[in-house]
């Protein structure tokens, strides 16, 4: 009696479960740190005030993007995204501070 097969198709799901928690958790939080950051140059109130509101939306922003990590059926497709995200997210930042 073979095991292979059975242990095979688990050890792939674990290690996809394992993948999308650490892009979940890393992900979420570099796009989240970049998200704070932008809204605190973009936002037309005073800099106290736009930091201490793009703080209060990073718990509401990670959140999503945790909850996006496992919505998504391909992990390639996952990756891509939040790496585009990201990338994005930096060079606004760039642009808007000059």
């Amino acid at each position: 009696m073979s095991l292979s097969p059975y242990f095979a198709y688990f050890t792939a799901y674990r290690i996809n479960v394992v993948t999308r928690f650490a892009l979940a958790i890393f992900g979420g939080y570099a796009c989240t740190a970049l998200s704070i950051s932008l809204m605190s140059l973009l936002l037309p109130v005073s800099k106290v005030d736009a930091v201490l509101f793009s703080v209060c939306l990073s718990v509401v922003i990670h959140c999503l993007i945790f909850i996006a990590v496992f919505a998504t059926k391909s992990l390639r497709f996952l990756c891509g995204g939040l790496l585009l995200l990201a990338t994005v997210q930096w060079l606004l930042i760039l642009v808007l501070r000059g």
